[in-house]
């Protein structure tokens, strides 16, 4: 009787288990096909605004920045 109620315990787990397996596996997917979109946006805009001549951005000296804590977190 016990081995029964374990079983059927067991069993619930798995298909728990299963079903979030599937949902993070849909969710990668998901993710998979927005970060090939975004990929593609991101060099679609490079080539766009991209001059003739590339102009050097100017290099930031961090060690002697004196407000780091201005920059966004996303």
């Amino acid at each position: 009787m016990a081995k029964d109620r374990t079983l059927k315990k067991v069993n619930k787990l798995l298909h728990r288990v299963e079903k979030h397996i599937e949902e993070t596996r849909d969710a990668l997917e998901d993710l998979e096909i927005e970060f090939e979109v975004l990929k593609a946006a991101v060099k679609r805009l490079k080539s766009d605004d991209q001059p003739a001549e590339e102009i050097p951005e100017p290099e930031l000296d961090i060690e002697n920045a004196s407000n780091t804590s201005s920059m966004r977190k996303f």
